[in-house]
């Protein structure tokens, strides 16, 4: 399952994804990945959420990113939610390539029974049509 949490900056959509993170770790019954483009909210969340900063890696294109994420599966199975807080920060491309990207890790989700929730910057009511079906 692939859930898009959508709206203008600071419309308080990192605190909802932290909130559901940690919500998940505590009453969830598999493991938490939560995945941002810098250190700023490793201390808002549960000490049992994997914590990632993309800054790190070299994360250019939503296919690397895809790749990425598969990478995480693969080391562990156990995984059943992942937080994706600002996609657009993480990979510097455009809304285009977004569709194709949101395809490959719905398969991938739906094949490993894991949720992945992301955030979104812009106007729900300006969003494409693929996005509004995860918003």
């Amino acid at each position: 399952m692939i859930k898009v949490i959508m709206g203008s900056k600071g419309t308080g959509k990192t605190k909802r994804l932290i909130d559901l993170a940690n919500t998940s770790a505590t009453e969830g019954l598999g493991d938490v990945v939560y995945i941002d483009s810098d250190n700023h909210h490793i201390y808002d969340l549960n000490h049992k959420i994997r914590f990632i900063d993309t800054s790190q890696f070299a994360i250019d294109q939503f296919c690397v990113f895809y790749g990425f994420i598969c990478g995480i599966i693969s080391e562990d199975f156990d995984i059943s939610n992942i937080y994706i807080d600002g996609v657009f920060e993480i990979v510097d491309e455009s809304m285009e390539f977004l569709e194709e990207f949101l395809n490959n890790v719905k398969k991938v989700a739906d094949q490993f029974n894991i949720s992945v929730v992301m955030t979104i910057t812009g106007d729900p009511n300006e969003a494409p049509e693929f996005i509004k079906e995860y918003i």
